[in-house]
């Protein structure tokens, strides 16, 4: 069975680690326990993808402070796909994405979004459960990096469980395509 490396990025307290739990255990870990990711942490998810390949997903999600860039350099190398992650009641996340993030995955991951890498990733807009029912003005900023980039994109809540199931629906897709 093959094993591809999938990273999960974005600024510290999106929800990255609550997301990657969920996803990848089915439960949504005790916020009392939650502590903020130093350096990366790292769990396996078996898939089966839509073509009825069945891979593991090695799942690594990286703590979201600066001063993690250098074991960053290391620990991206060989993903093959990932997650950009920012929390949708909190919009500086989002714009952490365009100046960090995302160069970071260029440089150190040698994904190159203008020359279409941005298929292998997609953009996660998390903790909806915090914004109420009007998600016009989030979408239109993921619409925005999605059509820059070259990203799908999903809203979700990791603590309530709405929309994982999409996510994980579109990332086998996208990894079928990306295995092709």
């Amino acid at each position: 069975m093959a094993v591809i490396k999938v990273v999960v990025l974005g600024d510290t307290e999106v929800g990255k680690t609550s997301f990657t739990v969920r996803w990848t255990q089915g439960t949504f870990p005790n916020p009392a326990l939650l502590r903020t990711t130093v350096g990366a942490s790292f769990d396996t998810k078996k898939v089966t993808l839509p073509s009825g390949r069945e891979v593991t997903l090695s799942v690594w999600d990286f703590g979201g402070q600066r001063r993690f860039s250098e074991a960053l350099k290391h620990m991206i190398r060989g993903a093959k796909a990932g997650l950009f992650f920012f929390d949708v009641s909190h919009l500086p996340s989002l714009d952490s994405l365009y100046s960090y993030w995302v160069p970071a995955a260029e440089e150190f991951g040698n994904f190159s979004f203008e020359d279409g890498d941005g298929t292998r990733f997609i953009l996660v807009g998390n903790k909806i459960d915090l914004l109420g029912s009007d998600f016009s003005a989030v979408e239109a900023e993921m619409r925005r990096f999605s059509e820059r980039f070259g990203t799908e994109h999903v809203l979700i809540s990791a603590k309530t469980g709405v929309g994982i199931e999409a996510l994980d629906f579109k990332f086998k897709e996208l990894l079928d395509r990306v295995l092709e």
